[in-house]
């Protein structure tokens, strides 16, 4: 915490963001060249519109370890690692070994292989709440189908979201992602603002946005929608804008709210997974929800996407009630990939390495912050970490609001 709050100086901000974009450009030129090239057959030249960041994206050329290089042959260290999803690091030896062996024997067969099951078993052995689960191919589609099974198992359609938090890119969680303070509403009871055009406004209507952090409001929004909410899907820690963790006893509190209404409790644990814990958010905070979403770092960089919980919740999956479908299920590279990476990398001793170093990296930042009396603080857990331009911690989505983007974007540059 400092010792008292300083004021930003935007002029210097702003040197440093004209200093940093000459160097950036120019150490960069190829990438430059193959984006201004993407921008005729790419809208915004990118694959995803994340990607699509100021001055223009670095093009990559590979990567092996923790260092990544780009289309011009610089070396960096790779402290984003895909979102997380690649905590056992880029191209490591044995995932590379297993996935060629794999993809000499074939890259999908659309029917069942043994390594499924296999899969299967490792998760539910990790994951306390989870008894059966399905695999898909991204955190998106296990979110949209862990939202239809809470829908069909309730029989409801509202469904409840935390502001600011991120699930995907389909309709229902689409909302209120990261929305101005003018759109966003009273702190208490937030507007529901879709992120995107093209969302019809009756899937607008079945999702209530809840800030994170307030069971009051939680309890509030639930006895107002009594009877016609399934569930609420939250990432308990907060991901999607920088990190925020849970208040003591909130996850608790929240747990004991939805089961007083009848409410199905999701977490997204797609960003969190592995990652905080090898069994993750439920290994830390004894709380356990009804479903499970799980992807990015449980497949050691390939595409997969799971979820899971109960039985008596995913024996709905069946012919004749809640349809799960795809091509790509259970496909054998991700589900090889998947298997060594949690059976053969992701030990005890390579998670307690992981969050060794993430907590080396958090002390020396604030050491830093201390020394210096910069407005800052640090979110940490397990191997996640995180630097916010804030003076005091944050603690939802609208202390986010309060970040200064152009020093963000000064300090992602430099």
């Amino acid at each position: 915490m400092l010792r008292n709050p300083i004021t930003i100086n935007s002029d210097l901000v702003e040197k440093i963001v004209v200093r940093e974009e000459a160097a950036f450009k120019k150490r960069t030129p190829r990438s430059l060249e193959i984006y201004k090239r993407a921008l005729s057959s790419l809208p915004m030249g990118v694959s995803s519109s994340f990607q699509a960041i100021p001055p223009y994206p670095l093009t990559i050329s590979r990567a092996e370890g923790s260092h990544i290089w780009d289309y011009d042959g610089n070396e960096y260290v790779d402290f984003h690692l895909a979102f997380g999803s690649l905590l056992v690091g880029h191209s490591h030896p044995v995932l590379v070994k297993a996935l060629r062996d794999q993809l000499g024997k074939g890259s999908l067969y659309s029917l069942p292989c043994a390594d499924t099951v296999f899969l299967a078993e490792e998760l539910v052995r990790r994951f306390a709440p989870i008894e059966q689960v399905r695999f898909c191919n991204s955190g998106t589609e296990a979110t949209m189908d862990a939202i239809r099974l809470a829908r069909a198992h309730t029989k409801r359609d509202k469904i409840v979201k935390i502001e600011g938090t991120y699930h995907g890119h389909h309709d229902t969680v689409m909302m209120s992602t990261k929305p101005s303070a003018e759109a966003a509403g009273s702190a208490d009871h937030p507007n529901t603002v879709p992120a995107s055009l093209g969302i019809p406004k009756d899937v607008r209507d079945n999702v209530i946005i809840a800030p994170y952090n307030n069971a009051e409001a939680l309890e509030r929004i639930l006895t107002e929608h009594e009877g016609e909410v399934a569930a609420i899907i939250t990432e308990a820690v907060l991901m999607n804008v920088g990190i925020m963790l849970p208040e003591d006893g909130y996850l608790q509190s929240v747990r004991d709210i939805t089961r007083r209404h009848g409410v199905l409790l999701i977490f997204d644990e797609v960003k969190t997974g592995v990652t905080v814990a090898a069994g993750g958010i439920t290994e830390l905070y004894p709380v356990e929800p009804d479903l499970i979403c799980l992807a990015k770092s449980i497949g050691g960089g390939m595409p997969i996407g799971a979820f899971g919980g109960r039985e008596e919740i995913m024996r709905h999956i069946n012919h004749n009630e809640v349809l799960h479908l795809g091509t790509f299920n259970g496909n054998p590279m991700s589900m090889r990939a998947g298997l060594v990476t949690l059976t053969q990398l992701f030990t005890p001793e390579a998670h307690a390495h992981a969050n060794g170093l993430s907590k080396r990296l958090a002390d020396g930042y604030l050491q830093l912050i201390n020394d210096f009396d910069m407005p800052m603080h640090i979110a940490q857990i397990g191997a996640k970490g995180c630097a916010m331009l804030r003076h005091e911690r944050a603690r939802n989505y609208r202390a986010w609001l309060d970040v200064d983007t152009r020093l963000a974007y000064a300090y992602w540059l430099f």
